[in-house]
């Protein structure tokens, strides 16, 4: 009997980061859902420079839904919806899970003007790529372009 309260101590030891990992997710609650580098809760700032002058956006990640071929901080309907009225301010994140790309989109002032940064190294700090400064649907220039956490959950 003895011997095998010896044997079981090791057991109880490997258990202890188990237990320790179930504590702090009881204490502070479920981890948030993340799709990528898209963290619920977060707030990326996203800027760069296309055609000769530098721009910047700031978007929330207030949920991730389901859009095609990944996830999105708003539907992929609402999205189409918003684009296609040129609602400027309108701000949305996705993470394409097949293609490990990030893209961070919004529309600006003026006549049906858009952004799209787009993120090839999802894995990279900070995440850097190609800024499209699009007029009507149609690609006007690229430039480069960067998004930082600017506030994590």
């Amino acid at each position: 009997m003895y011997r095998l309260a010896l044997l079981t101590l090791p057991l109880l030891g490997a258990c202890a980061p188990l237990n320790a990992m179930l504590a702090e997710r009881d204490a502070n609650g479920p981890s948030p859902r993340r799709a990528g580098p898209l963290v619920v809760g977060q707030t990326w700032t996203v800027s760069g420079l296309v055609d000769g002058r530098a721009v910047t956006s700031t978007i929330s990640i207030r949920d991730l839904v389901d859009v095609p071929q990944g996830s999105g901080s708003v539907n992929a309907r609402d999205q189409i919806a918003a684009f296609e009225a040129s609602q400027a301010g309108f701000t949305v994140a996705e993470f394409d899970s097949n293609r490990r790309i990030a893209r961070f989109r919004w529309v600006g002032e003026g006549d049906s003007i858009s952004y799209t940064c787009r993120i090839m190294n999802a894995a990279a700090s900070p995440l850097r790529g190609e800024l499209t400064y699009e007029r009507f649907g149609k690609t006007v220039a690229t430039g480069t372009c960067e998004a930082i956490v600017s506030q994590s959950p």
